[in-house]
């Protein structure tokens, strides 16, 4: 998927939350006019996939019903990371080089880049 494909793909699971929220009567109008604004000035093509992964995890931060578009990329992400590292790590072991095996696993463990 590319990163407009991804960033329309966000838009429009926001878009069915606002859409049934205000349906069922669990947000007004203003707060949609609010979100809508926000994602409007957040998620403003072209991005790339890095600044989509950096943006989209603060979309929920005043909204709390957006959890449910920030939490599964954030997990992605995450996913994404963990399995770079452990190929990367895995690669180093193989080439006995368990010094910068543990690096690239301290360094992950503390969140250094």
């Amino acid at each position: 998927m590319t990163p407009e494909e991804y960033r329309i793909k966000i838009e429009n699971d926001i878009l069915k939350i606002i859409s049934k929220k205000l349906s069922n009567g669990q947000m007004d109008h203003d707060t949609a006019k609010a979100i809508a604004r926000m994602v409007l000035e957040k998620l403003h093509p072209p991005l790339t996939m890095e600044q989509l992964y950096q943006i989209i995890p603060s979309l929920d931060d005043n909204f709390p019903e957006l959890s449910s578009v920030v939490l599964p990329v954030i997990k992605e992400r995450e996913a994404k990371i963990s399995d770079l590292i452990v190929n990367q790590v895995h690669t180093l072991l193989a080439e006995n080089n368990i010094s910068e095996a543990n690096n690239v696993l301290d360094k992950a463990l503390n969140n250094k880049p």
